[in-house]
């Protein structure tokens, strides 16, 4: 992913400057098949398909008002260590 790329992405989503760093870190490190997802959403525009643990794209934007992101973030988080990702979710935490 080029970083230039992802700076621009951020800023156009808004993101504070405090956390463009991380952001970038963890997008940069996202499971192949999620990182397949954010690349062709970066490139097309089209929410994509993708769930993990029973969350998907669509779900996570709109139910849970996360940026695109976020969602792509939270994703992750879900595969790499679903019981707590699920659990933050069912509290609410966006």
């Amino acid at each position: 992913m080029d970083r230039n790329i992802l700076l621009d992405l951020l800023k156009e989503e808004n993101y504070p400057t405090n956390m463009v760093d991380s952001t970038i870190k963890k997008l940069e490190q996202l499971q192949p098949d999620i990182k397949s997802a954010f690349m062709l959403w970066m490139s097309d525009g089209n929410n994509p398909t993708i769930t993990i643990e029973g969350y998907s794209f669509i779900d996570l934007t709109s139910k849970y008002g996360m940026t695109p992101i976020g969602a792509f973030i939270t994703l992750d988080w879900l595969k790499r260590n679903p019981e707590k990702a699920s659990k933050a979710l069912k509290r609410g935490i966006r």
